[in-house]
């Protein structure tokens, strides 16, 4: 019996770590939005003559937009895999505790 708590307690602890990675994920996506949309309004504005027209603001605009567009799908191509991966030690973790045949107690 203290193996299978053993077994809960590991699976609870890599849910935990794979819920901070997934967390970490979703802080990526929100600075991958912001550098594309700030790409995008820099290489507007350079181009509309808002901002002085140089060549090295309007690379810095089309680099910022490439890298946020990439990181942007990276971390949701890594989110989707750890949502995966959590949702099969949840499911692991939940046949562990149903095969227990843990008894209901009645408040008396």
């Amino acid at each position: 019996m203290t193996d299978l708590h053993q077994k809960i307690a590991d699976l609870e602890l890599e849910i935990d770590d794979l819920s901070e990675a997934a967390e970490r994920c979703r802080k990526s996506m929100i600075v991958a939005r912001l550098a594309t949309i700030a790409g995008v309004l820099l290489v507007g504005a350079s181009l509309s003559g808002f901002v002085r027209t140089d060549a090295l603001i309007l690379v810095i605009g089309i680099a910022a937009t490439l890298a946020g567009i990439g990181l942007l799908g990276s971390s949701r191509g890594s989110l989707e895999h750890i949502t995966g991966k959590i949702r099969t030690s949840e499911a692991r973790r939940d046949e562990l505790i149903n095969g227990m045949n843990l008894q209901t107690v009645q408040d008396g």
